[in-house]
């Protein structure tokens, strides 16, 4: 399971997601409507050790990866636009905008390498 590159990807954006649920407070004050954000940052990293999880169904993972990652993007954009961009790179939010842009790079390296996987693993079958 570990042993494919792009499941470290997958495991290094779970454990990005879940300092982002319990480490920024940042988050907390982002949306005025009172919803809360953090559960969503809980979400894309609950989908995404499942993505983990699901090592063996390679078509399924590309899809998981894809929704993650547009939900990720989608996340990113409701908070820039609740924050303002202008404030996202004062001192205090600069950690919000280094998850998403190391969140978004560690979700594109996981699609690359399970693309890879399918690949060659459809290279064998017609070798067979």
């Amino acid at each position: 399971m570990l042993q494919r590159i792009q499941s470290l990807y997958l495991l290094f954006y779970t454990l990005l997601a879940a300092f982002c649920f319990w480490g920024f407070p940042v988050i907390d004050y982002a949306f005025s409507i009172g919803f809360d954000l953090r559960f969503i940052s809980l979400v894309l990293g609950g989908l995404t050790f499942l993505t983990i999880v699901l090592f063996s169904k390679r078509k399924m993972q590309l899809g998981l990866i894809k929704v993650v990652s547009i939900a990720h993007i989608a996340f990113a954009v409701i908070c820039v636009y609740s924050i303002g961009f202008p404030n996202m790179l004062t001192e205090n939010k600069l950690l919000l905008t280094v998850f998403f842009v190391l969140g978004a790079l560690f979700l594109f390296l996981a699609h690359r390498g399970v693309k890879k996987d399918e690949a060659l693993i459809r290279s064998l079958d017609r070798l067979r």
